[in-house]
């Protein structure tokens, strides 16, 4: 779901702030999965906070592995190398991991509902249970769910659509990309309840691809906006104070959490910058956390603590997140190599 980048441009800090926003994201599901509310120090939660983090770093990250390759059939093959052989590898662990755990017989667990929960999510169709796991808590559905995260990745997948047909008319047309940012953000109002087009689950994506195409137009124009910072932080504040006079929270969280956690990305700490020296952990943290720390909950004999059941879950998530990485993500990205064999410059 993130793009790497490559080893010579390894001196900044995306990679840790990648696994510390995955890691946000667990420490925040924690709170519900014990029965509280999570933390929500600015107005939303610290999960959706380090989402925002995610997009706005892929938006970034994706734009440059454009400009660095602009071949329209490499970049998706680039963006499916990275995202579809871990989605797929743990759709088929979780599924198989949860016949020890469902409460039904095996022939009826591994009947129909079973197979649409690996081939549904094989297609970025996400379905969120398997038959007789995690279903006895049916007055609030996220507590059945094995993978309850995975929404964000059809979400991910149309912002990389949207880039490639970007490339396609012309990156460096960059003006398009402001545009097109625009165009996200009134759908984002007019997706908000008493609107014309009120639908919670699209105002979320809507929110979310405004991060992804934030950090796209930040590296169209990251030589203008370094030279004239001044003018940058002015702007910003400018935001940050409409948001507060007209009540508009997830402004000021764009207008914040964007810029910031771009600054900080591209930045160079020594031990930030290394946080990839045992692989590139955020995408298998993010792929398991939610079942393993269900797992943990449900397993955990009497009244789980919070701080005892996050730590073990946090341990359990990180080696399963490092076996995925060496076992499946890392072997797909090296195919990235022949992606200039396969797709010529010739043939685009």
């Amino acid at each position: 779901m993130r793009e790497p980048i490559p080893d010579h441009d390894k001196l900044n800090n995306f990679d840790g702030l990648r696994l510390f926003a995955a890691l946000l994201v667990l420490f925040s599901h924690q709170f519900v999965f014990l029965g509280s509310t999570e933390p929500a120090p600015v107005g939303d939660s610290l999960g959706m906070v380090a989402v925002m983090m995610f997009f706005v770093m892929s938006g970034y990250l994706v734009s440059e592995s454009w400009y660095r390759d602009p071949h329209l059939m490499r970049f998706a093959s680039r963006r499916l190398l990275r995202i579809w052989p871990g989605l797929a590898a743990a759709a088929v662990a979780i599924a198989l991991v949860s016949a020890a755990i469902t409460v039904l017989p095996l022939h009826d667990y591994f009947g129909s509902g079973t197979r649409k929960f690996i081939l549904a999510n094989f297609k970025f169709e996400t379905i969120y249970r398997l038959p007789g796991v995690f279903d006895t808590v049916p007055a609030n559905p996220s507590l059945s769910a094995v993978n309850g995260s995975w929404w964000t990745i059809p979400v991910e997948a149309r912002c990389y659509a949207y880039l490639a047909v970007l490339g396609a008319i012309g990156m460096r047309r960059r003006l398009l990309s402001v545009v097109v940012l625009g165009l996200v953000t009134l759908m984002y109002v007019k997706t908000l309840p008493g609107h014309s087009k009120a639908d919670p689950f699209d105002n979320i994506s809507f929110f979310y691809t405004a991060f992804f195409m934030t950090g796209v137009c930040a590296r169209q124009y990251i030589e203008e906006l370094q030279r004239h910072r001044l003018a940058l932080l002015g702007a910003i504040a400018v935001v940050i104070v409409t948001a507060v006079a007209f009540d508009q929270p997830r402004l000021g969280e764009w207008a914040v959490i964007a810029p910031l956690t771009l600054v900080l990305g591209s930045l160079s700490t020594p031990v930030i910058r290394s946080a990839n020296r045992f692989g590139d952990l955020s995408y298998g943290i993010y792929l398991y956390a939610y079942f393993l720390q269900q797992l943990t909950v449900r397993l955990w004999p009497g009244q789980p603590s919070f701080g005892a059941s996050v730590t073990i879950a946090t341990l359990a998530t990180v080696m399963v997140a490092w076996c995925s990485w060496h076992a499946v993500e890392a072997p797909s990205l090296r195919l990235k190599h022949r992606l200039r064999r396969w797709f010529p410059n010739a043939a685009a």
